[in-house]
């Protein structure tokens, strides 16, 4: 699954990942249950394959720092427009940094900031996206095919430091029933993907096929949704 699949679905508007509410795992464990507004301006969350996630704008207004990356110009533009962010593009190598400014709908929090970098997740390097404390992976892990996930971890692991901590949500079902993305991503493989270079402890885990009609309208029964906290080993 190259670039190229997804850049076409961000210009077909086949966006159906793209969700319109803030993610309740997100807003939990980063907001009630996260750091007080204090301790936010010294943590940097990275959101790879970020499309033009709402959740990026809401760290950014709770005092985070986000650094996130996307291939898809369309998605990168999209979320700076539909936040009426202002901001400035810097070209370097194989990629372009969209770095946020001023908000038309008033100044973020003071100890904030944010960037998106244009590009491919699997050239960043660690300089690329700077010293990250947190990773965001709500819709990352499930969008790629079984072959490139653990390319992809590998990946992810050689962008953190140790102590690095991870929120990693997940869906599973039976593969027979749809075809993804989404893709069915198990505890077991959850497991045997980052149990080498993370401390895995699973942090909630449900059933929600109720609450998902596109799901059922494309042919699932059952859909299991699990929250992951990740610490880099």
């Amino acid at each position: 699954m190259e670039l190229g699949f997804w850049n076409e679905r961000w210009e077909r508007g086949e966006t159906g990942f793209h969700q319109s509410v803030l993610n309740p795992y997100l807003g939990y464990y980063y907001g009630e249950k996260g750091a007080n507004l204090g301790q936010r301006k010294r943590l940097k969350v990275f959101v790879p394959l970020c499309g033009k996630s709402l959740d990026m704008y809401w760290l950014l207004q709770n005092g985070y720092s986000v650094v996130g990356v996307e291939c898809s110009e369309i998605a990168v533009r999209s979320f700076f427009e539909n936040h009426e962010l202002s901001y400035r593009c810097v070209e370097y190598e194989n990629h372009i940094k969209y770095v946020a400014e001023e908000s038309k709908k008033g100044r973020a929090h003071e100890n904030s900031s944010l960037e998106i970098i244009q590009g491919d997740f699997f050239d960043l390097k660690r300089s690329d996206i700077g010293d990250i404390t947190d990773v965001f992976d709500r819709a990352s892990l499930i969008a790629l095919p079984q072959e490139m996930r653990r390319r992809y971890v590998k990946k992810v692991a050689e962008l953190q430091k140790p102590g690095t901590r991870s929120l990693l949500v997940t869906l599973a079902y039976n593969q027979d029933e749809m075809d993804g993305p989404p893709f069915s991503v198990s505890e077991e493989e959850v497991h045997e993907l980052y149990n080498n270079k993370f401390k895995v402890e699973k942090l909630a885990g449900k059933e929600v096929i109720e609450n998902e009609p596109r799901f059922q309208q494309r042919g699932l029964t059952a859909l299991t949704e699990t929250a992951y906290k990740l610490t880099r080993l």
